[in-house]
Parts: structure tokens; sequence; C-alpha cells
């Protein structure tokens, strides 16, 4: 079957590989679409996004990794402990795993699982010829980690349910409430996700900032109250300005800046709640008078099941739009390309590539 096989930093190479045997508890999926995520990205760029966020430290990619972890597709065959009528179901793939052994799986908080399998990133797993993703003809999964979608949601869309399961958790990890205020500093898809289940959520105004006018299109496509250009507004002093210094209730930083970590703490209420969705090792310095008015700073990992079942049903109802978001599709084969237009966003415009197997 043919995968793109992440060889090196900015080296992806589509290769007839073998097709892995379903395990006992494991399906094997013909994948339909798959999108590119931002993690995808740095790994691509020969960063270890997985390690830094399960592990708190870097790790080197291995040379055998099969990219994607944002995918849906058809059963086509099961293994000996799976029940059969899963066969030839279109289904989600949840993509990543945990011990079920640790403090964190044993409490219900297993998205914190440090010895996590992941879907499309080549560690935590066992030795093997070529690490599992979404951006292959076929791919294995478990069948525990696998939701039947309803006709509603297209194959495209269904791509969008791992990074709008994220969304659910970040904004469950907030504490939000109906008629709280929302910031959601970066506009790329997470941003925009995290935008509309804030607002599915009650939160009202929902604000987003980009330097990229295509995703602030988007934002007022998919109706987040106000998108604003951080290149043409000073953003703190015009939101305290407009709030008369109260700042904002909630606030989601996607891109994990110096710049937008500093706007994120002056702009924060007290009693406000600012969630940092990027990992990195850059230091970044904060005054303790930053964090006084009892202000809580916390990240957000992964998701929980019910998180997943929340993504599913916001999008076939409607009540968040994805297809905005799709700029371009690629087929496997071209998928270099893809990656080129996301690095290059500025002049292509791209905001969600869709590769189709």
């Amino acid at each position: 079957m043919k995968a793109a096989v992440l060889e090196g930093p900015n080296r992806i190479n589509v290769r007839d590989i073998p097709m892995r045997t379903c395990k006992d508890d494991e399906v094997l999926v013909e994948v339909k679409a798959c999108g590119i995520c931002g993690s995808d990205l740095k790994y691509y760029r020969g960063e270890n996004p997985w390690a830094l966020h399960t592990l708190g430290r870097h790790v080197d990619n291995p040379p055998n990794m099969v990219l994607g972890h944002e995918f849906c597709g058809v059963v086509t065959d099961a293994g000996r402990a799976v029940d059969r009528s899963l066969l030839g179901k279109r289904v989600f793939v949840e993509p990543f795993n945990t011990c079920g052994r640790c403090e964190f799986c044993r409490t219900g908080r297993y998205n914190l699982c440090r010895q996590t399998r992941h879907i499309g990133h080549g560690a935590g797993w066992e030795p093997m010829d070529f690490f599992p993703g979404g951006m292959a003809d076929y791919c294995p999964a478990w069948a525990t980690h696998v939701y039947e979608l309803p006709d509603t949601i297209s194959d495209e869309e269904a791509t969008f349910l791992d990074p709008l399961a994220v969304a659910v958790h970040a904004v469950s990890v907030s504490r939000l409430k109906a008629g709280q205020s929302v910031l959601v500093l970066g506009s790329g898809p997470v941003g925009l996700l995290i935008a509309q289940v804030a607002k599915a959520s009650g939160a009202f105004p929902v604000m987003c900032t980009d330097l990229f006018d295509k995703a602030l299109e988007v934002a007022r496509t998919v109706g987040v109250d106000r998108p604003i250009d951080v290149r043409e507004t000073n953003l703190v002093p015009l939101l305290l300005a407009e709030t008369q210094n109260r700042g904002v209730d909630v606030i989601f930083d996607t891109v994990g800046s110096a710049e937008t970590q500093e706007q994120a703490l002056r702009l924060l209420a007290n009693s406000g709640t600012l969630v940092n969705m990027v990992s990195h090792t850059d230091t970044l310095p904060y005054r303790l008078m930053d964090i006084s008015g009892e202000k809580h700073i916390t990240g957000s990992s992964n998701n929980l099941y019910g998180d997943v079942l929340i993504a599913i049903s916001l999008l076939a109802s409607g009540r968040v739009q994805v297809q905005p978001l799709i700029t371009h599709r690629v087929a496997l084969a071209d998928v270099s390309q893809g990656f080129e237009l996301l690095l290059d966003r500025a002049s292509s415009r791209a905001l969600k590539v869709i590769v189709l197997p």
C-alpha cells in the first residue's frame, strides 16, 4: 500500500510499505480522507510535538513514521476479538490509546497518560517496521477507538473530529460559563474550532485574532462575533478600554509566542482562565502581579471519550461548521505539496489541507 513516510526534516516520501495485519483487538481502516494538522507541520520541520506534549522533553523522530492522525475511512478487516458488524462501517478513528494502568488512566484522566500510543506519531510504540498513520491507503486502529459516522458528516468533515474533540476538551478545561467573554489568540483550524465551541456553549462575545486575511474571513463566515486583525490593532489597549479595564473572562492561546502570552496575561480578567494550547521549550517570563486576582493559567491535553461524542453532535447538527476551513485538497501522491501550501500560507491562503488517498 502507499503511505506518506516522514524520513527526515522536510522529507516525506510516498512509498509502498507492507500492509499490517490486524491484531486481535484491531480493525483495518481504508482511509478516505486525512487532514494535515499543525503538529504534522512540526514533524515535517524536525520537531516532535508528541514528546513535548506528553513527555515534557524532545525525542528524535524515527525515520519510518507514517504521518496523519486526523482521518476517517471504512473498516475493511477486523481482528479475531472484534465484532464483525464493524466491517463495512464508515468510521472516525480516535487516534490515541493509553496504558490503562497509570494513576491518570485509573482515575479517569487518561488524556494525561505518559504511555500513550498515538497514530501518526512515532513515539510510544513498540519497535515496528513502520509506525502507523492516516496518510496512507490503509491504517490499523483499535476497535474500541472507532466511532460510526452519521450520514450528515462527510468524509472531509470527519477529519475535523479529532481537533474538534480537542477544542471541546479545552473549553471544558476553561470552566467557561454562558455569557462570559472569550478571546482566541490565533485563528488557525484549532482556534476557529475553539471559538465555535465557545459560542455553542453560550459565550459572548467570542473574539479571535490573526495576521492573515483568509483566517479572518473564515472566522466571520463561521460566526465569530469579532475577528480582530492584529496587524492594524493594538490589541491590549483596545480591549482594556472597551471593557473599562476589566479584561476578558476566558482566553485561549493557540500561538504560544512571547507576544501572545503577554497579551493574554494583560487582558485576562480577575478569576479568568488562560488555556495554553501550545507546548514548546521556550522560556516566557511573567510577573507575579500578572496572575494576581485569582487568575488561572492551565494547559489542555488531548480529549476524553465524552468530548468525542460532543464533537460528533456539534458537527452533525451544524452547530460547528468546518467546510469553510477547507481551502485545499491534495492527492496522497502530492502530500508534500500540501505541507508546502501550509508553510507558505501568506501567499497560498491555505488554512486546512485535506489529503485524499
